[in-house]
């Protein structure tokens, strides 16, 4: 029965017997209410997304009720958090003990090797390899032939993915077998995504408060979930990015949780220093999450540091010498040496200033197709030089702004009009703006959006392959397995209760949101927490400004956010739990934290 007991709810099974499994679950009238305020958040963000019709436009009809029902639904499971959270945490006598626990690696290896076998007959299925067009473009400045046509090396894609995927496809070209060769890759990517993933379920299990159960079912969701191993036969940037970064966020939570003192080992400082170049090398937008995070975490140290010392007291430690030391390595590395240094003196053309602008440039195409009339002599003379508006209208699709900048030449003097024309019109119709960018984005937030993945090559015909010919679509064989692991992934897809996994939503906003609210509603209150959120919040801020949110395109931009999702999630519960965190109280010493390290035994 239910009772009301000051400002808790505290809920007990019939008969109130104490030691029951729900004795410990209680709900504050804060919690509640804090539910209902980021439930009616996320429902409002969606309903926004649902409104969106097939034209790109607002279509309010029944939006009211339809948000309505979100939020209840919504909040239905924020309440859960509270009410699950107890659940996973493991109340074993020996469990606060687990925390000071190495990382087995007998565990992470076993997990891994269930996962990849799992995985195993997709990634047959789905041979050689599933392509981008980023990818084949990488591939052709790499030999410098695009659609047959001379073309210059560029950093629009990061350098290292060019010498990388052009490296592989003139590898497959001396050998005369380039599906060979990209296969090869396929399988050595899904590899360390699943030991990654094995990695997170046993950092999750040795914090040691979770069952074993909750360990076993994040297990099968990475081994079953075909999501995982059908993007893990992509050879995209984004492929590359998503597993380094949910290795890089373990180690920031390990970080987090020590107040910084597993960098007391220089073997640790090496590897997370060098993991962080990587996955910027790999994904721009790593750089942009994060350094910025990282930089945070140290002044977070730094001031947790002061606090347990007197002034008289303070003395250099090895955990923040070695961070700070690793801080710089990566800003100089990333943000000197390779952008003003290294790729001038090879000669790589820089990457393009509109790639950073898609939002901005879809509206002004949105604002000729909606107010063609309400455009000054001046303000088309400006965007007219940057974006050439004889077809702008027509170039404007409401889903892709990629038809609208790539008119732009570059290097241009013509953005500093644009951006005054640009501001003008704004004010004039910020309706159009927001539309048009809710449109652009509506694809992350939609109730009903799956997750697109890419099972059949045949699209890839529409990209010029002369220089390695018939390297990028299935022959053989493998159409009809293609077709038939198309034909199962689907059926999994739409399943009941199943379909929940594939949809983006859950991903890009539910999840995230759930964190945010354990922030504030759940029973651990610490800074650290908020420190976690930072490199969540910057993903966040780099989804929601894509060019496109739709198709394979689109869905690419989420699998940061899809790979930490179970993690995110995991912290989320935990802050509900009444099983509190034993930390190891940090100290001077130049040991290494253990948590993280692996174990040899």
């Amino acid at each position: 029965m239910t009772r009301l007991r000051n400002k808790y709810f505290s809920m007990h099974p019939i008969g109130d017997d104490k030691g029951s499994l729900f004795s410990h679950i209680t709900l504050s009238k804060k919690q509640c209410i804090l539910a209902v305020i980021f439930a009616s958040i996320t429902g409002v963000i969606m309903s926004l997304c649902d409104a969106i019709d097939t034209h790109g436009y607002f279509n309010f009809n029944h939006a009211l009720g339809h948000t309505i029902l979100l939020i209840c639904i919504l909040t239905a499971f924020f309440v859960s958090l509270a009410l699950i959270g107890p659940l996973i945490a493991s109340e074993k006598k020996n469990s606060c003990t687990r925390t000071t626990e190495k990382l087995s690696i007998k565990n992470i290896f076993s997990y891994a090797l269930i996962i990849f076998i799992c995985w195993l007959p997709w990634l047959v299925a789905l041979y050689p390899a599933n392509f981008l067009g980023d990818t084949l473009i990488s591939i052709g400045w790499f030999t410098g032939l695009i659609d047959g046509k001379p073309n210059m090396l560029s950093d629009h894609n990061p350098i290292f993915t060019v010498l990388l995927f052009g490296g592989m496809a003139q590898l497959g070209k001396i050998i005369h077998n380039a599906g060979l060769v990209f296969f090869a890759f396929v399988l050595v990517q899904a590899a360390v995504s699943a030991v990654i993933f094995a990695i997170s379920a046993e950092f999750i299990y040795s914090r040691g408060n979770v069952k074993v159960l909750y360990r076993n079912i994040l297990i099968a969701f990475y081994a079953l979930c075909p999501l995982f191993p059908v993007w893990s036969t992509f050879l995209a940037k984004d492929t590359l990015f998503a597993p380094a970064f949910l290795l890089w966020f373990i180690y920031f939570i390990a970080a987090l949780r020590s107040d910084g003192t597993i960098f007391s080992s220089t073997t640790q400082t090496v590897l997370f220093t060098l993991l962080t170049i990587y996955a910027c090398l790999v994904k721009k937008l790593g750089t942009y999450i994060l350094i910025p995070s990282i930089i945070a975490a140290l002044a977070f140290f730094v001031l947790r540091y002061k606090k347990k010392h007197s002034k008289d007291d303070l003395k250099e430690t090895r955990y923040l010498r070695n961070l700070t030391i690793s801080t710089c390595i990566s800003l100089l590395i990333l943000l000197v040496l390779l952008p003003k240094i290294v790729l001038p003196l090879c000669g790589v053309k820089p990457s393009e200033h509109y790639e950073m602008l898609s939002v901005q440039l879809q509206q002004t195409a949105r604002y000729f197709s909606d107010h063609p009339d309400d455009i000054t002599p001046y303000e088309y003379q400006a965007i007219d030089k940057l974006l050439d508006c004889t077809d702008l209208a027509t170039r404007w699709q409401w889903f892709l702004s990629d038809p609208v900048k790539y008119r732009i030449k570059e290097p241009t003097d013509a953005y500093g009009d644009w951006k005054k024309a640009y501001i003008a019109e704004g004010l004039r119709h910020p309706y159009s703006y927001f539309q048009t960018y809710v449109a652009l984005e509506s694809g992350f937030g939609k109730s009903d959006s799956t997750i697109a993945v890419q099972l059949d090559s045949s699209f890839m015909k529409d990209y010029d392959s002369s220089s390695i010919p018939g390297a990028y679509t299935s022959t053989g064989w493998s159409v009809k397995s293609g077709q038939v692991a198309d034909n199962i992934y689907h059926r999994i897809e739409t399943m009941p209760i199943i379909h929940l996994l594939f949809l983006a939503p859950v991903y890009t906003l539910i999840i995230p949101m759930m964190y945010v609210y354990s922030l504030f509603a759940g029973k651990r209150k610490k800074l650290a927490l908020f420190i976690l959120a930072i490199p969540l919040l910057l993903t966040e801020a780099g989804l929601w400004i894509s060019p496109i949110s739709i198709w394979v395109l689109g869905s690419r931009y989420l699998l940061p956010l899809l790979y930490i999702g179970p993690l995110l999630l995991t912290e989320a519960l935990l802050s509900f739990s009444n099983v509190t965190n034993q930390e190891v109280e940090p100290s001077d010493s130049s040991q290494s934290d253990p948590r993280l390290r692996p174990s040899h035994q």
